[in-house]
């Protein structure tokens, strides 16, 4: 049962009560065949597939929710556990397209621990492009202002 469907559309397909449908649509949901849309005013809408949707959480999720220049994701990228500000403008770095740093500048008004994307510079070795992606980003938005410590 592949497409889109409202509660009612799915019991009455199916041949089922409303409470049997939404039982079974919520078990859907829970194993990753069915998407949700919608709800408050508007009608939910189930979207259900043949194999199962794994919701992304990573670089282009965060990079669309604080930057007004929105990106196409080019890959799924999905993050188990907590997905940073820092390691985003790490991999925006390393992904390293045009349109890619200029959305991952927003994210330096975000930053919640200096020393911490610092580490991560080290790490993957893309210190001296934090320093330049940073000059970009004062000269272009307002950012957060860099402790004394990390400047060259």
């Amino acid at each position: 049962m592949e497409g889109k469907y409202t509660l009612e559309t799915f019991a009455e397909e199916l041949n089922l009560s409303r409470q049997s449908a939404l039982n079974r649509l919520s078990r859907l949901k829970k194993q990753g065949y069915a998407q949700v849309s919608g709800g408050g005013k508007q009608k939910r809408i189930y979207t259900i597939s043949k194999v199962p949707q794994l919701p992304t959480n990573g670089f282009y999720d965060l990079v669309n929710k604080y930057s007004p220049e929105k990106l196409v994701p080019k890959f799924k990228h999905r993050v188990i556990g907590k997905y940073t500000v820092e390691q985003a403008i790490i991999d925006g770095i390393k992904i390293g397209d045009v349109r890619t740093l200029a959305a991952t500048e927003h994210l330096f008004r975000h930053i919640n621990s200096w020393k911490q994307l610092f580490y991560l510079a080290k790490k993957h070795k893309v210190a001296e492009k934090i320093h330049q992606l940073y000059k970009q980003a004062r000269a272009h938005t307002k950012t957060k202002t860099m402790p004394k410590r990390y400047r060259k």
